[in-house]
């Protein structure tokens, strides 16, 4: 049964809309969230996974949504969820129903802030591309309008920006939230109540709470002393009740890292030369004081230069002389390779390091080890290691019949990824006099470098 002919009461349950088919060619696979006028679920777009939303909207403005959408999907920029495909799913009463279908993103910022609060590294890795995504859309004439930390995405490998709620100047957002800019109700979007509403965002993925202020008194928002700088100017400068007075893009660029902006004008800018001057000054005492910093520098350099060649011959001699012992097996030294530089502001919880990882499971145990998918997007917010423990009970024949999570860890998408890969695991079929259900606990240490899987039976 289609969308079209369920004319649906607008304030029903969107989760009973699973199954529905919008205009014949997008199936609602399940159900992802949503309001009382526009509902989000899971679908395919040939064959790929993606999003599609359903947006309840009055008629006469259902050719300016449509118009809205096609202008945004113009629009080529790195960081904005792309929409892939619009159209008309048909009508609900006095109401027509439109859809947009977009990438499908693995979490939003929003899921993150209720298990815990970012760190400085991982909020400036988020701000880099949302500072890019804002740049760009004021650049092209449109306004975020509705910036928030459940609009802030992980699609693939790269941090991205909601781009189907999209404004012109002027215009104000269809739903409201604690992080608008003041005046954003009477005055419409603009690039000014952009920067208000990342400055809240700021405030709320570093803390874990919006900041509380007067707005009836137009009291400027207090930022907690918790946010370390130079996040906390930022959010201040972002938190000016004047839109006038708040910082622009570029502002907080330079404060995220000093020095880069006047670089860049300065490479851009060619250089003149200096005019002589009609009396210069004996220039032979700088030149001298130069030559004698240089000699203390070269003296220096060579005799820590001749010490790390005394403490490099010494270490083959202390290698040779080494006892046998060293033909133990060595603990894996750590990479050196870093990890990447863009990390993704949807990271997960570190694990108490109290929670001792399970031994091994004897090779005779199990038959199969399936490793869980994670996205390249999802493995890059792992900071630490992320423990799940997943309980699976197995048949006689060694395959899983249930599983369930006995330790969830400090993120849904690894203990989801984590459930879904035990329920593939095999062990060895019972053995004569052995009970023949039995029951494993399977544990999957999650980190950059991989997944360390490993499975105990539980008595």
């Amino acid at each position: 049964m289609s969308v079209a002919a369920m004319g649906a009461d607008m304030t029903g349950s969107w989760k009973e809309w699973e199954g529905r088919t919008v205009d014949r060619k997008f199936r609602l696979e399940s159900y992802l969230g949503g309001a009382d006028a526009s509902g989000v679920f899971r679908t395919e777009i040939d064959g790929t996974p993606a999003a599609i939303r359903i947006l309840a909207i009055d008629s006469p403005d259902i050719g300016k949504q449509l118009r809205r959408w096609k202008d945004t999907g113009e629009l080529s920029l790195s960081h904005l969820v792309r929409i892939l495909a619009i159209g008309r799913a048909g009508a609900a009463g006095a109401e027509d129903l439109v859809y947009v279908v977009e990438e499908y993103a693995e979490e939003n910022l929003g899921q993150i802030i209720p298990e815990r609060a970012l760190t400085s590294d991982e909020t400036r890795g988020m701000l880099k591309p949302v500072l890019a995504g804002l740049e760009y859309l004021h650049s092209k004439g449109f306004v975020h309008g509705e910036l928030r930390p459940s609009h802030i995405f992980a699609v693939g490998d790269q941090v991205k920006l909601s781009s189907d709620a999209l404004l012109r100047p002027g215009e104000v957002p269809r739903s409201d939230s604690a992080l608008d800019a003041p005046e954003l109700a009477a005055s419409g979007a603009s690039p000014a109540s952009d920067v208000w509403s990342l400055g809240m965002t700021l405030v709320e993925v570093m803390t874990r709470h919006v900041p509380s202020w007067d707005a009836a008194r137009l009291a400027q928002p207090a930022v907690s002393e918790d946010v370390p700088e130079p996040f906390r100017t930022i959010a201040q400068r972002c938190l000016q009740i004047d839109p006038a007075r708040r910082c622009g893009i570029g502002e907080i660029r330079e404060r995220l890292e000093p020095g880069a902006v006047v670089e860049k004008i300065r490479k851009a800018v060619p250089r003149i030369p200096a005019e002589p001057e009609e009396k210069s000054s004996p220039k032979w005492p700088y030149a001298l004081g130069l030559l004698a910093a240089i000699v203390i520098v070269a003296f220096l350099f060579h005799t820590r230069s001749t010490e790390s060649n005394h403490s490099e011959t010494a270490a083959p001699a202390a290698t040779q002389n080494a006892p046998a012992e060293s033909s133990s097996p060595q603990a894996p030294q750590q990479s050196s390779t870093q990890p990447s530089s863009r990390p993704s502001p949807l990271a997960a919880k570190p694990p108490d390091s109290g929670n001792a990882a399970q031994p091994p499971t004897p090779k005779d145990d199990v038959v199969e080890r399936a490793a869980p998918e994670v996205s390249a997007s999802a493995r890059r917010t792992i900071h630490g290691r992320i423990k799940v423990r997943v309980k699976v009970n197995v048949d006689a024949d060694g395959n899983v019949t249930s599983a369930s999570l006995k330790d969830v860890g400090p993120s849904k998408y690894f203990a989801r990824v984590a459930e879904e890969a035990a329920k593939r695991w095999k062990f060895t079929p019972a053995h004569e006099g052995q009970a023949e259900a039995r029951s494993w606990t399977v544990l999957f240490v999650f980190s950059r470098a991989g997944t360390e899987m490993s499975a105990a039976q539980a008595r």
